[in-house]
């Protein structure tokens, strides 16, 4: 297959929008802001009373980013992707996990070399991988698998370092590394056989500290439930998502007490716990819900003013399509598409002409037009704004 990369910065490809609000009672358009209140604050604990939920906000993904790009990743055999999970993002680096194997690429698009595999050597990953960091100004990309007993470390050019073990197992465990002090940050899923739910390590496998697992004990060997994080501010943020549907909270890792400390929670009101996924972003609480018919809207709450609502996150800038399914994560927006998905979605958007300014229009013929079923995957990326 040729190669074929294309690199477009988004802010000179399509406009951008404002939030909108629809009122249906008074018939007219307001602003995010004009938005009700629809969460209290207890302490230092802020909680979404779901019974205060009402419209629906169409919130274009441009006004939660700082800068956004488009990536159309490389044609050759080697580069191809299906669904990709655990996206490293560094200046001039995209990593990426798909098909039981760890990509670098350029952030052009540009296909660099594989890394790794899922298998059972001593540089391999088991399974599948959850977390993946590049530290490019040191040259260093890290790796966590599905269940670890060390965390992987290659250079850019795929040779295999020192690895840094665990002093306990890690199971869909994330991380974040300072590699000044040579620490880890480890959250994991707190089987009832493992004494911590999250703690600070060397990068020998010494403890440093650490949060007992206590009341966040689950079953061994369940692995139905997933640990979640974001880590879109300053502090190490930590969940659990729970497939059973249970209250919890979202926890901040508070390092100097050593404690996690709850910060977000839903109030259910004596309504059913549905499932949901909590997402601190920087300036905005997302949650997103699951397993419920009919299907629901994430939820976005504004973390000065309390405001927010059901939320439909569009693609303004590829004709205010409906957004899929999309991470935020280490301060970056990523989204990884299928060519023909994304070649129907932009069809739909062409068919509402009325909404499209004709600047608009010309970029999204062009561009579908540029791309074809067997291309490899797109991928959006945007930094969060701060």
């Amino acid at each position: 297959m040729k190669r074929n990369f294309v690199y477009i910065p988004v802010f000179t490809f399509f406009f951008l929008l404002l939030f909108s609000c629809n009122d249906k009672r008074q018939g007219k358009k307001s602003t995010l802001d004009d938005c009700p209140v629809i969460a209290y604050r207890n302490g230092s604990l802020t909680v979404l009373d779901i019974s205060s939920l009402k419209d629906t906000v169409s919130v274009p993904l441009s006004s939660l980013l700082s800068d956004f790009e488009i990536i159309r990743l490389e044609n050759s055999d080697e580069a191809i992707v299906g669904h990709t999970m655990a996206h490293a993002i560094s200046s001039n680096y995209l990593g990426l996990y798909s098909e039981k194997e760890y990509k670098l690429f350029k952030r052009n698009g540009e296909f660099v070399r594989t890394i790794t595999s899922s298998g059972q050597g001593p540089n391999e990953f088991w399974i599948a991988l959850y977390d993946s960091y590049i530290d490019e100004e040191n040259n260093r990309i890290y790796l966590l698998s599905f269940r670890a007993n060390k965390l992987l470390v290659f250079d850019l050019e795929g040779n295999a370092l020192q690895h840094i073990p665990f002093p306990y197992t890690v199971h869909k465990g994330r991380f974040r590394i300072d590699t000044e002090k040579r620490e880890l940050l480890v959250t994991v899923l707190p089987f009832s056989d493992n004494p911590l739910v999250v703690w600070k390590q060397d990068f020998d496998g010494n403890i440093l500290q650490g949060v007992d697992v206590g009341h966040f004990a689950l079953e061994r060997g369940n692995y139905n439930n997933e640990v979640g994080h974001s880590q879109n501010t300053a502090v190490m943020d930590f969940s659990l998502i729970y497939w059973q549907h249970r209250v919890d909270s979202l926890y901040h890792y508070d390092e100097e007490k050593n404690v996690l400390e709850s910060v977000f929670t839903i109030d259910w009101k004596n309504r059913d716990v549905l499932g949901h996924i909590y997402t601190e972003l920087p300036n905005h609480y997302l949650v997103r819900f699951f397993s419920t018919t009919p299907a629901l809207n994430p939820v976005l709450i504004d973390k000065d003013n309390l405001r927010g609502s059901y939320v439909k996150i569009k693609f303004d800038m590829l004709g205010n399509i409906d957004a899929d399914w999309l991470s935020f994560d280490r301060g970056y927006f990523h989204c990884s598409m299928f060519p023909y998905d994304l070649k129907e979605k932009m069809k739909k958007a062409l068919a509402r002409p009325e909404v499209l300014t004709l600047e608009m229009k010309e970029k999204l013929i062009k561009f579908n037009n540029s791309l074809t079923e067997d291309d490899n995957n797109v991928i959006f990326l945007g930094k969060l704004k701060k």
